[in-house]
């Protein structure tokens, strides 16, 4: 059982969160807890010491102190949902599961257990019992965009892109400025074949406002769609906005322009960034990295072929089980756009 957190503790453990998820002074965390009495004995003692030893690429040992903190809080949603995401991190789908099994035996009363809940939930691959936290949610909290648009993406995981967009449409009712529902109900028309109108809210969500970190998302989702609109010098501006990215559909987007430039060496080394990077998840493609000067211009055009067949197929899947248009291979939706505080 755990042990009551004494009032005077929590003013520093208050401050020892700030100290990591608002400051990120990871030595100065590690400081103060050094000097908490019996430490070890609170929960919030082992979450702080986890997120420590994360900073610091030690997953074992965050490992460790998260099961420490869940011992004592073994009803604990949100610990029970960050121990799922790093079994999960580690390979270990087996007691993912089980974190989620447990987790799934309590009732989620805060919204902070909801939306932890849910984006454990959606990562894990389970959209069913993600989406039915939420509805439930949003029953009771109608008017909350971060909850519906949670639900839409369970939605779109589920394949139920109506639904989805009803949801996203609800969320923009509520704010018509908010630009992560801008920037997924756009993605929605794109994958509905509304190309023209999706790309057209795509763009009206990219002005001042806009947090920096959706700007390459925002750009890359226009370059794909320029590109099978034909409009190939609209889809280079676009990413010309981004160079520095390095993410596959970034890659794959600059390859299909270099491919129709005829600019065949340049648009097979972009193909094989953009392979590269997916095989990282654990599925490469069946093409070969070779050096593109080091073979003929015609096995150059024709290896290029082959792996715009293959990348295009296992983004598209990428997306059916991360989400439509995340940046990176593997990055989830509910990561960019609900800022969970998973580090503590």
């Amino acid at each position: 059982m755990a042990v009551v957190l004494p009032g005077h503790l929590r003013s520093t453990f208050k401050e020892v969160r700030s100290l990591i998820v608002k400051d990120k002074n990871f030595p100065e965390a590690r400081r103060v807890l050094a000097g908490v009495p019996d430490g070890e004995l609170y929960a919030p003692y082992h979450v702080a010491m986890a997120a420590i030893a994360r900073s610091e690429s030690d997953s074992a040992v965050a490992m460790a102190h998260l099961e420490k903190a869940l011992s004592l809080t073994p009803e604990d949603i949100r610990l029970l949902s960050r121990i799922g995401k790093l079994r999960l991190q580690e390979g270990n789908k087996v007691l993912a599961q089980e974190c989620a099994n447990r987790a799934l035996l309590q009732k989620p009363n805060k919204k902070s257990d909801v939306t932890a809940l849910a984006s454990f939930l959606q990562q894990l691959g389970d959209p069913d019992n993600s989406a039915k936290v939420l509805r439930e949610a949003v029953l009771q909290n109608p008017n909350d965009i971060k909850l519906r648009r949670m639900l839409a993406i369970s939605q779109l995981q589920l394949g139920q892109l109506d639904e989805c967009e009803r949801n996203l449409n609800n969320c923009l009712r509520l704010d018509p400025k908010n630009h992560y529902s801008q920037i997924l109900l756009g993605e929605i028309l794109i994958a509905q074949g509304n190309k023209v109108r999706g790309l057209a809210i795509i763009r009206s969500a990219d002005n001042d406002e806009c947090p920096s970190k959706l700007k390459e998302r925002l750009s890359i989702d226009a370059a794909e769609c320029y590109i099978d609109l034909g409009e190939y010098n609209a889809a280079k501006d676009e990413l010309t906005r981004v160079q520095s990215s390095n993410s596959p559909r970034f890659n794959f987007c600059w390859g299909k322009i270099q491919y129709q430039d005829k600019d065949y060496e340049l648009a097979l080394t972009s193909l094989m960034a953009a392979s590269k990077s997916i095989g990282t998840d654990g599925d490469s493609t069946d093409a070969s990295i070779v050096d593109p000067s080091s073979i003929t211009k015609e096995d150059q055009q024709s290896r290029c072929e082959q792996l715009i067949h293959d990348l295009g197929g296992k983004l598209e899947k990428l997306k059916t089980t991360t989400g439509y248009g995340s940046s990176q291979s593997g990055v989830d939706q509910s990561t960019i756009f609900n800022d969970n505080d998973d580090e503590f």
